[in-house]
């Protein structure tokens, strides 16, 4: 007999879904009838959760080796794939599938929330935040330290990653943990201080009693895929102490999408319970910059190199403004020149090596008079009635040495397209003879 047997046969399925799956019918997709969107005056606030009252259910504690099970560090775990590159990797079934006692581990509700109505809530982070990846000691600090992820939890074989997002004076606002294990998944985020910060909540959630701590908790059921195989989001929420969690796991597998959920709750908010975030201190706090500058402290900046030369540009073009701005992961230099019917702008971004960006409209050094033409457009100007060439936005970028990608952003108002082009290609950039890929700045 398996550890979800007496387990599965305490959980509460809606009668609705019951019977759907009785007659072969597909769960719907979500359609939820959202109600007015909350706003939040700064950054954080404390949700109000809604939901049925459901009577919480137990079984009796049994004997387990408080020794059982191990956590590998990354690469040792041999049903993962060695191409699986993770900070942490849990190890296997210390009890290898074998029939064991467990401990009890009470029985949550999830109602299904597909057709449940919603609250959006309106949530952001504040000024001045930054972020780190956890180390697999910080992960492990999570629930204790020691050298292994507690084998109670039940992640045999996830692989895990962690981050924490730090307020601008270091104190952590979250810190989470996603586990991968083939198609499945989940996420554990831990706010210290307050109840876990949500963009949905469901009216329709179950909220119950757990050891005198209140956990919401519901179901939702999706084709990601578009492969007509359903994902099962099974999400707990909760808060115990100041500390609040949300765990929610997303996969096929419907034994483990309600099983993990409970393990969870039952490790967070049994008496002897570690989890803590205390121990995670940034490396450093970034001094972040927002200032205006002046003509000559623009090109006195590194990434000026992407601005044209001041003396090349078109007769009554004169220097309007530019700005600097420096934080975490990201860094932007702005510059204006305007003319009394015309503008030009560029704006340059210098986006990290993961960051997900949209395809540039031109290559660099490839820009001519002729693209320009199709791009732009030719007629009289609203305000004075003059005969101007303007042009939409575009992009350009050049990828660095060290993964980064400069964005470069060219906007444009009464210049000619051979001009734009003379000043988009008559930058101080050095390009390659074989290729568009630029590699300057470090």
């Amino acid at each position: 007999m398996n550890r979800y047997r007496n387990y599965m046969d305490r959980i509460t399925v809606p009668t609705d879904l019951h019977e759907k799956l009785l007659a072969g019918e597909r769960p719907c997709r979500r359609k939820n009838r959202y109600a007015p969107a909350l706003g939040l005056a700064a950054a954080c606030c404390l949700l109000a959760v809604v939901g049925l009252w459901q009577p919480w259910a137990d079984t009796p504690a049994q004997e387990v080796s408080p020794t059982a099970g191990v956590a590998a560090t990354p690469g040792t775990a041999e049903s993962t794939p060695p191409e699986a590159e993770h900070t942490l990797i849990v190890g296997d079934d210390p009890f290898q599938g074998q029939p064991h006692s467990f401990y009890g581990i009470p029985t949550l509700s999830f109602p299904d929330c597909n057709d449940s109505e919603a609250l959006m809530i309106d949530w952001g982070l504040p000024e001045g935040w930054f972020s780190e990846p956890m180390t697999a000691a910080d992960i492990l600090g999570i629930f204790g330290g020691g050298e292994d992820v507690p084998w109670s939890l039940c992640w045999y074989n996830f692989g895990l990653d962690g981050m924490v997002i730090y307020a601008a004076d270091g104190t952590v606002i979250n810190a989470s943990i996603r586990g991968v294990r083939d198609t499945e998944s989940f996420t554990l985020t831990l706010w210290p201080g307050q109840y876990p910060q949500r963009s949905t909540v469901y009216t329709d959630a179950a909220v119950q009693d757990v050891d005198g701590v209140e956990v919401t908790s519901y179901m939702l059921y999706a084709d990601n895929n578009d492969d007509r195989r359903y994902e099962m989001t099974c999400r707990a929420t909760f808060q115990v102490g100041d500390l609040g969690m949300d765990f929610v796991y997303t996969g096929e597998d419907g034994d483990a999408a309600t099983w993990l959920p409970c393990t969870f709750v039952w490790n967070a908010t049994r008496t002897d319970g570690t989890i803590t975030t205390e121990h995670l201190v940034p490396d450093s706090i970034p001094e972040p910059r927002d200032e205006e500058l002046t003509l000559e402290e623009a090109y006195e900046e590194d990434m000026a190199v992407f601005f044209p030369d001041p003396e090349t540009l078109p007769l009554g073009f004169q220097f309007g403004n530019a700005h600097r701005k420096l934080g975490q992961n990201w860094d932007s230099l702005s510059i204006l020149f305007t003319q009394s019917y015309g503008y030009l702008y560029v704006q340059v971004m210098r986006f990290p090596a993961y960051a997900s960006l949209a395809a540039p409209n031109f290559q660099p050094g490839k820009v001519t008079a002729a693209d320009l033409e199709e791009w732009g457009s030719y007629g009289d100007d609203a305000l004075w009635d003059t005969a101007t060439w303007e042009y939409d936005t575009f992009t350009i970028h050049y990828p660095q040495t060290d993964g980064s990608t400069m964005v470069v952003t060219w906007a444009a108002k009464g210049v000619s397209p051979a001009d734009l082009a003379s000043l988009v290609n008559g930058n101080t950039v050095a390009l390659p003879e074989d290729g568009p890929r630029v590699h300057l700045l470090e």
